[in-house]
């Protein structure tokens, strides 16, 4: 599994460390602020006075949407000692932000779970892709994810043609798969496949099928009302709190 740390150092220049754990090593690549954006990171490192410029404070602030930010204030490191760090103490580093923002995003959810199963649970009977699209958005602030795809059940609407020979939409399979952000697209043969070989593990509101710390992939089976949900993620750790979290909100979104 590789990890990307990002390192705002000044107004214009960020210093993305890629740690590779099949050989330990670290790889350096320089880049402009402004295209923080388009980078494939799992956490940014900022000094608090850095976001008094505007400019960066927007970019940063956009970026807390989708990716863990922390200061080096908060963590007790000085940025000028980073240029020593080695594979270790960057895996440290990312280790201790890590735990720290699923413990915060966690908390947020259970403070607000009442609000956040309500507005989903409307969600699902008004506008199915963005419920899921929202599911995804919890489900990686939950996990903390590298990578994350959900397949579900979706109805395909028939064409003009097939309507005005009386065919009716027909149940297939949709899923949200993205990174930084989700991607809804139409399920085809493979999803078929994957929803077939786990069709028995669908016994529960949510159920953890497979997690291989090792590799950092886990699987879950889910259900809405009698609808399956598979979740795929690739993700630096699990722990007990998430699984309670993600086993509250699936719980939740049952009908009373």
């Amino acid at each position: 599994m590789n990890i990307g740390l990002a390192f705002v150092l000044n107004e214009s220049q960020v210093i993305i460390k890629s740690l590779n754990e099949k050989d330990n090593s670290v790889k350096d690549k320089k880049i402009d602020i402004i295209s923080l954006p388009d980078e494939e990171i799992d956490s940014i490192y900022f000094s608090e006075t850095i976001i008094e410029n505007s400019s960066i404070a927007n970019i940063i602030e956009k970026e807390q949407k989708f990716i863990p930010t922390h200061t080096f204030e908060s963590l007790e490191i000085q940025p000028g000692n980073i240029e020593s760090f080695k594979y270790d103490d960057f895996l440290s580093l990312f280790q201790k932000s890590s735990s720290r923002s699923i413990l915060a995003n966690n908390l947020n959810t259970i403070e607000n779970s009442y609000q956040t199963i309500t507005y989903l649970k409307d969600l699902y009977i008004k506008d199915r892709n963005n419920f899921f699209e929202e599911l995804w958005f919890l489900t990686k602030q939950t996990l903390a994810t590298q990578e994350l795809n959900i397949i579900f059940h979706d109805l395909k609407e028939p064409t003009e043609k097939q309507s005005e020979k009386g065919e009716k939409p027909k149940l297939c399979y949709s899923y949200v798969s993205g990174k930084k952000v989700p991607n809804l697209l139409p399920g085809k043969e493979k999803e078929n496949l994957i929803m077939a070989d786990y069709e028995k593990e669908f016994t529960g509101s949510f159920n953890i099928t497979e997690f291989n710390a090792e590799k950092g992939q886990l699987i879950a089976c889910a259900k809405i009302d009698l609808s399956p949900v598979l979740v795929m993620a690739k993700l630096p750790s699990f722990n007990p709190i998430q699984k309670a979290v993600l086993t509250s909100i699936f719980t939740g979104l049952q009908k009373a």
